[in-house]
């Protein structure tokens, strides 16, 4: 009997342990307690992995840790590594430059050669989220550049030229149904309008019945330039208050893109999509040829573009009529936290690559963060990622890096253009994250005590309703945010 009580005893002990592992300098409220149990019980978790940390944001020691070394996805609380990395090498005041420039001459108001658009990686040309980056402001101020010259008619092409990042537009790991939609556009040098555009959908007039294509706004031409890509549609009409379950597909072999899933009976007037595009530096180049055409300047050639290996004059021997400044990079930053732009952080990967002076690439610009997070104190191996947005599935981090990282981030000089950007989530400021399977935030809270803390919240393969989990980690929050959750033994 005795020996029966000692290993209940042992085994308590090894449970509390490896399950709350407690700091010995502070203890938990019996409320939190409470609160944290109930989390843990909720049905959702049953075969869920879940990471938790919270420190102290004075001292950074940890008061509350749950599995915090177990590597999980992070959805887009990735992006908050790929934010704090370019605001740091980077710099908050870093802008993208695009050029408008043209080779051969200008004889009777007539350009004898091509008109190029030479991208520099910037995500935010001909977005509709900063005043100066809007198509209509970036058209506008471009057209009047040729008009200055005197160009009416151009004999040549107009190219879009990306020559600073790799033909791969999209990274390894993004899952295919992510890819045809505007959250999985891909990235390059020359970026237009968040590499996306809009199909217009009505739904049928009973549930099951064919969903319908009304138009499109700025689709993408065939590669050939002729016509607008073909579009299968193959959505339904689903049940009311099933909301937007229509995805887009793409055809690798030919340009066709595909819509498939539902769009809800009671979907309103207005009711839309967006797609992504499949090659953004064409797309670029298309939409301001049709603009050129719209404005009354001929357009004799086609719409180009030109790759990393695909030969152009060299930049010197082009003349160049107008440099687009993107917004500086602390507000670019503010709307990749706030809105979770993945192109955004596929953008600040690859440029944390070309700013390393080596060629651009995937593992170079995530090499740029991962060693970014060593030295602010996070083990090498606590953070194993593929993207810079965390839109893969395969990305692996710890509760414990992600949290060092946002303690550390207090002791920079841009760590006020970080914090802004964070968003305010449920009373919080905090990073949230969200893909199948997968629920994350990281942030920081104020409690009602004026005690400050930092926390990231981990949870992975939780299943049913991913509200219900949302809510109950909320809950938990919740919590710490009463006051009075964590003190001093």
């Amino acid at each position: 009997m005795m020996q029966k009580r000692l290993y209940f005893l042992i085994c308590c002990v090894i449970y509390l342990f490896f399950e709350l592992a407690w700091m010995p300098a502070y203890a938990q409220s019996q409320a939190f307690l409470r609160t944290w149990n109930r989390f843990r019980q909720i049905p959702e978790l049953r075969h869920a992995s879940i990471g938790m940390v919270v420190m102290d944001a004075s001292s950074g020691k940890i008061v509350f840790q749950y599995q915090p070394e177990v590597g999980l996805a992070p959805a887009s609380c990735n992006k908050v590594f790929t934010a704090a990395t370019a605001l740091d090498r980077l710099g908050p005041a870093f802008r993208y430059q695009t050029l408008l420039a043209y080779s051969g001459s200008i004889r009777f108001h007539t350009l004898e050669g091509n008109l190029y658009l030479l991208g520099s990686g910037d995500p935010t040309l001909g977005s509709w989220r900063y005043p100066s980056t809007t198509s209509r402001s970036i058209w506008k101020r471009w057209i009047d550049a040729l008009r200055e010259v005197g160009i009416e008619r151009i004999q040549g092409d107009i190219v879009g030229v990306d020559h600073v990042f790799p033909t791969q537009t999209i990274p390894g790991g993004w899952v295919w149904e992510d890819v045809g939609n505007y959250y999985g556009a891909g990235c390059a040098g020359l970026n237009w309008h968040e590499n996306q555009f809009d199909i217009a959908l009505q739904p049928g007039k009973s549930v099951g019945d064919a969903a319908r294509l009304v138009g499109m706004r700025n689709p993408p031409y065939a590669a050939s330039g002729g016509e607008h890509m073909q579009i299968v549609n193959e959505l339904l009409t689903g049940e009311a208050g099933s909301g937007d379950q229509a995805y887009v597909f793409f055809d690798l072999t030919r340009p066709v893109i595909f819509l498939r899933g539902t769009v809800p009976l009671d979907a309103a007037a207005d009711f839309s999509i967006s797609a992504s595009v499949p090659d953004p530096v064409l797309y670029a180049a298309q939409q301001f040829r049709d603009t050129l055409l719209q404005a009354g300047i001929a357009v004799e050639g086609q719409s180009l573009a030109a790759h990393l290996h695909d030969s152009i004059p060299p930049v010197d021997q082009l003349m160049v009529l107008d440099t687009v400044y993107s917004p500086p990079l602390n507000k670019i930053i503010y709307w990749f936290l706030h809105r979770s732009i993945n192109l955004y952080g596929e953008a600040l990967t690859l440029t944390l690559a070309k700013q390393m002076h080596t060629p651009a690439s995937w593992e170079s610009g995530l090499d740029a963060i991962h060693q970014f997070c060593q030295e602010i104190g996070i083990d090498a191996t606590a953070v194993n990622t593929v993207d810079g947005s965390g839109l893969s599935p395969i990305n692996r981090v710890t509760a414990h890096a992600l949290a060092t990282l946002l303690y550390q981030a207090q002791h920079k000089p841009w760590f006020a253009d970080f914090f802004e950007a964070l968003p305010v989530i449920h009373h919080i400021r905090m990073k949230d994250g969200y893909i199948a399977g997968v629920r994350s935030y990281a942030g920081y809270i104020d409690d009602k005590t004026g005690k400050k803390w930092v926390f990231a919240f981990i949870v992975n393969n939780f299943t049913g309703s991913s509200i219900q989990v949302r809510d109950a980690m909320w809950n938990v929050l919740d919590a710490i945010q009463d006051g009075h959750s964590f003190s001093v033994k």
